[in-house]
């Protein structure tokens, strides 16, 4: 019986308690892969993988019930960031091993180093899935070199600030995927961009020199083209890598001299712009005729937080600056 507070439990892909099934039908999502239930707990294999698929990237939930081998060798086509929520399990990806266990270490798998694991009875992961192309292609965006083999460290800290921050982002990435078509692309490519730059950023991995290095500066002309930029398409569904691309800059030197340009940091530079544009439709005479709809029209994609932003900008909620003008 699936607890009431599994994730994902609307979104269920596989259900089983046939090895062979389950082997089958995870590959499907995943990759072709070796999966045996060992050891006394055998007869307790319970196979479950909840998924939504998003922007370059999927959001899952997987347990087996049991203690499992899996092998998947390598992965080639995408970078698997798992985080134990229940239980324990030991991660090998190359020659790296990992003991992982929930709220204290997760793992991430990298596409082009061959991997095993024992996942121990009663393990559940949340898995991020990234398509390889979307993580190399924003570590260029970032540091404005040309890509190269992006190979992580196996384990994650979760424990220490970068962890933390991992962690709750993906737990935005899960909200969004709960609420399935109901966000918009803009706010999915968010937090997609979001996650690749703190790994990419946070964490040891082949590419970790580039980010430890100053990033070159960039000047005013750039700053002034991406708040150009963000101010002609704050609606739309734009991500950092555009913003960087029209200033002609890398991200991280547009980041930086955004940031001692302005006071503030270029994500908050797109909020600004949008609570600007939120305000507006909502006191126009002619304006929108909700909440909602005045969200979305700024570009906004979760309207808890916009409002959030709202009234900590305006010292007052969205639904009473639209009672004004009713």
């Amino acid at each position: 019986m699936v607890r009431e507070d599994t994730p994902l439990s609307r979104f269920a892909a596989v259900d089983t308690r046939a090895p062979d099934d389950a082997r089958e039908a995870i590959g499907r999502i995943f990759c072709p892969h070796f999966l045996n239930p060992v050891g006394p707990s055998a007869g307790s294999f319970h196979a479950r993988h909840h998924t939504v698929q998003q922007i370059d990237y999927s959001v899952n939930f997987v347990a087996y019930g049991s203690t499992v081998e899996i092998d998947p060798g390598e992965l080639s086509r995408f970078f698997l960031l798992q985080l134990p929520i229940r239980g324990s399990a030991k991660v090998r990806c190359g020659t790296v091993a990992t003991d992982v266990e929930a709220c204290v270490r997760g793992s991430i798998l990298s596409p082009t180093l061959g991997t095993r694991m024992t996942w121990n009875e009663g393990c559940e992961k949340l898995i991020v899935l990234l398509r390889r192309e979307a993580v190399e292609t924003q570590f260029e965006v970032l540091t404005h070199e040309r890509m190269r083999t992006i190979e992580f460290d196996t384990g994650v800290d979760l424990t220490g600030p970068a962890g933390s921050a991992i962690w709750q982002h993906a737990q935005l990435m899960l909200g969004a995927a709960e609420a399935a078509g109901g966000m918009p692309d803009a706010y999915r490519m968010l937090l997609r961009d979001g996650l690749t730059t703190l790994l990419l950023s946070s964490l040891a991995s082949s590419v970790a020199s580039a980010f430890q290095r100053p990033a070159p500066s960039a000047g005013p002309v750039a700053v002034r083209r991406a708040q150009d930029f963000m101010a002609a398409n704050a609606e739309w569904a734009i991500s950092m890598a555009e913003i960087a691309a029209a200033s002609g800059v890398s991200l991280r030197s547009l980041q930086d001299a955004y940031r001692k340009s302005r006071g503030v940091t270029l994500g908050e530079g797109l909020l600004s712009l949008r609570l600007e544009r939120f305000r507006a439709a909502l006191v126009a005479r002619d304006g929108m005729p909700s909440v909602s709809a005045a969200a979305f029209v700024a570009g906004f994609g979760h309207l808890g937080r916009a409002a959030a932003a709202y009234r900590e900008r305006y010292g007052e909620t969205p639904f009473e600056t639209l009672r004004r003008r009713m």
